[in-house]
């Protein structure tokens, strides 16, 4: 009889041992984990996404570093003889381009 009362009482507390390690599983999230493991258009989905906004950001970043590379030089450089006459041009090419930009804009196209 004490047997059986102890092996209940074990079998017990391996239930509650393991109610608590399922809910500490579900509070880090590791559930959450496995179902995104289990679902591939997810995975897809998600690294589309990532794709798509890192391209942006790297082309966003890179336009802002050349820009402000091209005018530091200009105005460092563009006093000069040869290297000031290439950075001006460049300066010049930018300038008509922004020129040209708002004018489309402008026109409505």
């Amino acid at each position: 009889m004490i047997e059986e009362i102890r092996k209940i009482h074990d079998e017990h507390k391996v239930k509650i041992s393991e109610r608590r390690i399922a809910e500490k599983v579900s509070a880090t999230g590791l559930d959450d984990f496995v179902r995104y493991l289990h679902s591939p258009w997810r995975i897809i989905w998600s690294n589309l996404l990532a794709g798509i906004f890192r391209g942006l950001g790297f082309i966003i970043g890179a336009t802002v570093v050349i820009a402000i590379t091209v005018y530091i030089l200009v105005q460092v450089l563009g006093s000069l003889p040869i290297v000031g006459e290439f950075f001006q041009g460049v300066g010049n090419f930018v300038s008509d381009l922004q020129e040209g930009a708002s004018t489309l804009k402008s026109l409505g196209h």
